[in-house]
C-alpha cells in the first residue's frame, strides 16, 4: 500500500476513510467509520502527546517524517501530516491524516486478521454498551444484601468483592465508551498483591470445579503498570486456565525476576493441567490465539492479553501440548515510571 488517509472530527470518531484498495481495504474503511480513531489506528505521538489531538487544539498543521509506527502487519516507517479541518468562519471541526511511504503494509492483502480485528472492535463496542444497565442492577442488588443481613459477616466480605469488582468494571465500560484503553494510567504495582486478589475473586469458580491453585511467589520488585488493565489480562489467562480443566486438577502460579534481551523483567507464570492443545501453541498468538475454534470463545481474552502486554512493553509466551497442559508466561519490564 503506497498510502491512505482518514479524517476524524473534535472528539477523535472517525469520518471518512481513503484510498485504501482491494477488497480488505473497503472492508477496513466501512467497518471503521464512526469510531474512535484510537481504537484502529496507533497514536501519533509528537514530543511525548498524541499528534491528532495536539493539532486539533492548537489548530497548526503538523509533519512527522519516517516516523515508526505500527500497523496491522507490524512496525512500518510512514510519512504522516496531520492537517486541521475548518468549517466556514474559521473554526477547527476536525484533522485530516494522511500516511505515506507504508511500504510493507498488507492491507490490500486477503485481510483475514484485519475482518477479524475490525468484527472485535465492533462486538466489543456493543458489549460495552450492554453490561452497564446490568451491572447497576447488581450493584443495587448487592447494596441491598448488605443493609438487610449486615451481621452476616461472611456475606459482607463477599459482597465487599462483588462491589469492588462491579466499580472495576464499571469504570472499565466508561473509560473504553469515551475514550481509547491505550490511555493508560501507570503507577507502580506490587504483582504478588495483585495475584492475591485475582485468586480471592477466581476461588469461587475454583471451588465449583474442585481445582486448587498452588502458588510460588517470589520476592520480586515493583513493576510500572496500568493495574486495571494488566489485572484484566491475568484474570484472562486464569479464567483460560479454569475452563480447560476438568473437574479436579491443579493451577500453578509463581513469579520470579528474569532476564531476557539483556533487560530485567518480573515473569508470572500460570500453568494449568489441562487437556492442552492439539499442536505447540507459538509465542505470536494467532488469529485464533489458542487455536480452538472460535466459537468456544478463548480466541478474544487471550488476544486482549497480548494486547496489554505489549502496551506494558512486555512478552507473553504461550507452551501448550495435547494432554499436557497449558503454560502462560508473561514478562513485565522493571524499569523506572
Amino acid at each position: 500500500m503506497i498510502g491512505f488517509k482518514f479524517t476524524v472530527c473534535q472528539n477523535l470518531i472517525i469520518r471518512s476513510v481513503g484510498t485504501l484498495q482491494g477488497d480488505s481495504g473497503a472492508l477496513f474503511a466501512a467497518g471503521v467509520v464512526g469510531q474512535s480513531y484510537q481504537q484502529f489506528f496507533p497514536l501519533y505521538l509528537e514530543g511525548g502527546d498524541d499528534a491528532v489531538q495536539t493539532v486539533l487544539r492548537e489548530n497548526c498543521p503538523l509533519f512527522l517524517r519516517g516516523h515508526q509506527t505500527t500497523c496491522f502487519c507490524g512496525k512500518i516507517q510512514a510519512d504522516i501530516s496531520i492537517n486541521p479541518l475548518h468549517e466556514v468562519g474559521g473554526t477547527v471541526i476536525g484533522a485530516e491524516i494522511i500516511l505515506k511511504s507504508c511500504s510493507g503494509c498488507g492491507l490490500s492483502g486477503s485481510g483475514s486478521k484485519e475482518r477479524q480485528l475490525i468484527e472485535i472492535g465492533k462486538s466489543s463496542a456493543a458489549l460495552a454498551h450492554g453490561v452497564r444497565n446490568p451491572l447497576n442492577a447488581i450493584k443495587g442488588a448487592v447494596v441491598y444484601l448488605k443493609d438487610t443481613y449486615g451481621k452476616e459477616s461472611t456475606l459482607i466480605e463477599f459482597a465487599e468483592i462483588i462491589e469492588e469488582e462491579i466499580s472495576k468494571l464499571d469504570g472499565f465500560v466508561t473509560r473504553f465508551l469515551s475514550t481509547s484503553l491505550l490511555e493508560s494510567k501507570f503507577a507502580t504495582l506490587d504483582v504478588n498483591e495483585m495475584l492475591h486478589r485475582i485468586l480471592a475473586v477466581s476461588k469461587f469458580q475454583a471451588y465449583e470445579k474442585k481445582v486448587s491453585f498452588v502458588t510460588e511467589f517470589d520476592p520480586i520488585p515493583l513493576v510500572p503498570a496500568d493495574v486495571f488493565q494488566l489485572e484484566h489480562a491475568v484474570m484472562n489467562v486464569v479464567n483460560n486456565a479454569l475452563e480447560a480443566m476438568a473437574e479436579g486438577g491443579e493451577i500453578r502460579l509463581k513469579t520470579e525476576t528474569a532476564r531476557r534481551e539483556r533487560c530485567d523483567f518480573v515473569c508470572i507464570s500460570i500453568s494449568d493441567s489441562g487437556g492442552g492443545m492439539v499442536q505447540e501453541v507459538p509465542c505470536e498468538t494467532p488469529d485464533s490465539p489458542d487455536g480452538r475454534e472460535p466459537e468456544k470463545g478463548r480466541g478474544f481474552g487471550l488476544f486482549l492479553t497480548r494486547e496489554i502486554v505489549q502496551l506494558h512493553k512486555g512478552l507473553f509466551e504461550i507452551v501448550s501440548r495435547k494432554n499436557l497442559g497449558t503454560s502462560v508466561a508473561i514478562y513485565l519490564p522493571v524499569v523506572s515510571i
